[in-house]
């Protein structure tokens, strides 16, 4: 009767986990190793990359799949200073983690303030074998536009619609500074390839809640100056 009672129990951990995860709420809390492990396995072996910076740290997963073995790497910067302070770089074939100085992904190229950067810019989707994620390019072009743009809080979100159902989000953007700290958040929910919708397994791009990261930080500030030039 124990037996059973504990199967349940793993049954429905692994249910809510893998609901979490679907519904996107697993990537907005910190990222830890056990979380690491159940970052998704694209099943058409693209990449994806995430960066996500809540209040004081700062933390990139690089998930590395067009290689020889299958790799997800945490690059940790504790502080938010632009220096890695911890890599685990997790092999979900074989299940081994390792505790490194430095990621072994061949998308890192050695600047972590190049790596954010990218990220943000979308720069490392585009000429790479990845998701094809809305970055800043899209952003800057729905305010070059000045439309979907809706005052929230004390920053603003923005709403890019599928050009063939005009009432359906594709993805989205919000940008914030409070009390001296940064919100910036791009999420795509899906995107158009050829005749397919494809959905990202990371929703999120980018997720950085009450960050201090200098790069955050400039990104945010440019966007705010120019949301104020449009009115």
């Amino acid at each position: 009767m124990k037996k059973r009672t504990g199967i349940k129990a793993v049954i429905f951990f692994l249910f809510i986990m893998s609901t979490c995860l679907f519904a996107g709420n697993f990537f907005i809390e910190p990222i830890s190793p056990e979380r690491l492990r159940m970052f998704p396995i694209p099943s058409d072996y693209r990449n994806y990359f995430f960066l996500q910076s809540i209040d004081d740290d700062t933390s990139i997963i690089i998930g590395d799949f067009t290689g020889s073995e299958k790799l997800l790497s945490h690059i940790i910067d504790n502080g938010s200073d632009n220096t890695i302070d911890k890599v685990y770089d997790y092999y979900p074939d074989s299940g081994k983690t390792r505790i490194l100085r430095e990621s072994s992904s061949i998308f890192f190229k050695g600047d972590l303030s190049e790596l954010k950067r990218d990220i943000i810019d979308g720069k490392i989707f585009r000429e790479n074998y990845s998701y094809k994620m809305k970055s800043m390019e899209t952003l800057l072009f729905k305010l070059d536009q000045g439309t979907d743009i809706f005052p929230t809080g004390d920053g603003y979100s923005v709403k890019f619609y599928d050009p063939d159902a005009p009432t359906t989000i594709m993805s989205e953007f919000y940008f914030q500074k409070k009390f001296g700290r940064y919100d910036l958040i791009f999420k795509t929910d899906y995107y158009k390839l050829f005749r397919s919708n494809i959905q990202p397994p990371v929703n999120f791009s980018v997720y950085c809640k009450n960050s201090k990261d200098p790069i955050v930080a400039k990104v945010v500030e440019e966007l705010l100056e120019k949301v104020k030039h449009l009115k």
